[in-house]
């Protein structure tokens, strides 16, 4: 592991295109497919991400095998975030499934 981590994201060109700009690695994804073969890619590299930043479109079709395989360790946190077109919800609600998980209570939820 690096004494250094980056912040990435995937997704589709048009999204992640401004990322770049703030000094984020980006890689162009256009299935969950792509998107899984890149994850598992950048988490077989050691943990020079330590935040990986992945569109909703995208995050929705990973199967529940695979991010089992892409959650079993602390780092790279894998967040769901919207696309240019808009959040869908799923994002926040893997989110709120990782803080239950960590603090044991679902604070999302009143």
């Amino acid at each position: 592991m690096t004494d250094k981590h980056s912040i990435a994201i995937i997704g589709n060109r048009d999204t992640i295109l401004g990322f770049k700009a703030l000094g984020v690695h980006t890689f162009d994804a256009n299935t969950p497919e792509e998107a899984t073969d890149l994850l598992l890619k950048l988490k077989s590299e050691g943990g020079s991400h330590a935040i990986i930043f992945i569109t909703e479109d995208l995050s929705e079709g990973i199967t529940k095998e695979n991010w089992k395989k892409l959650s079993g360790t602390a780092l790279p946190a894998i967040i769901p975030v919207p696309d240019s077109k808009g959040s869908k919800g799923s994002g926040i609600r893997r989110i709120g499934k990782m803080v239950e998980q960590a603090v044991g209570s679902d604070i999302f939820n009143e």
